[in-house]
């Protein structure tokens, strides 16, 4: 009988050892990648939309080193034009809010960011607008 308990209380310890937990992956980390996005508004007004002002936009964070990195923002609007931005991003230490600053630039863009389920959600108030975007990682 004890040899029993102590085999069992062996193999009881041996999965408890076996299994490890998934380290958590922080929400700096998590931007990383292409994400495509799937609503724009601008004071509540939405501006994503095949007949509305900008008809897609894709905004790509390249790899984070320490609490910054490089970002690539394109948009397609109504008229067919293109604009890509190229600049660097930096998040802060919560991991709750990133400033985009485009490549030769000094001004910056401050948002709010958050994850709902897999859609990034990133609002800020840009030139006195409050804009809310929602985008899903392509």
């Amino acid at each position: 009988m004890k040899t029993t308990i102590f085999v069992g209380l062996a193999l009881f310890v041996t999965l408890l050892m076996a299994c490890k937990k998934d380290p958590e992956i922080s929400n700096c980390a998590k931007l990383e990648g292409i994400w495509q996005c799937e609503s724009w508004k601008e004071d509540s007004i939405q501006f994503l939309g095949a007949t509305l002002a900008i008809t897609a936009s894709e905004l790509t964070f390249k790899v984070l080193t320490g609490d910054q990195g490089d970002y690539e923002w394109n948009t397609d609007n109504l008229i067919g034009a293109q604009n890509m931005i190229i600049g660097s991003y930096v998040v802060n230490t919560d991991c709750d809010q990133v400033n985009l600053t485009p490549k030769g630039g000094t001004a910056y863009d401050t948002y709010d960011f958050h994850f709902d389920g897999d859609v990034l959600v990133m609002e800020g108030t840009i030139n006195s607008v409050l804009r809310e975007l929602q985008l899903r990682r392509k």
